[in-house]
């Protein structure tokens, strides 16, 4: 029975940290790829918000796409360039 629950909250666990943060992929206004942004402390907040305002964090490019994005897998977001961090209140 222990095991069961132990098993039970780990599968809770993960579930509830992967709704908590995001992983949003940027665009230009051309579709292409500007940047990547994630959150692993658990802010909830849309994909369309963290990319309005986006700026490469390189170069300082800003992707100027008003708020462009396409979704990223958590293991292909660590390859692309990062955003800029951003303060969402």
């Amino acid at each position: 029975m222990v095991r069961i629950l132990s098993a039970v909250a780990v599968v809770l666990a993960i579930a509830f940290g992967a709704q908590a943060s995001y992983t949003c992929q940027c665009n230009f206004s051309d579709g292409s790829h500007c940047c990547a942004a994630t959150s692993a402390q658990g802010a909830n907040v849309p994909c369309a918000t963290v990319c309005k305002d986006a700026h490469r964090n390189s170069d300082n490019v800003a992707c100027n796409a008003g708020g462009k994005w396409s979704s990223v897998s958590a293991w292909n977001v660590q390859f692309r360039a990062p955003c800029a961090v951003q303060n969402f209140q």
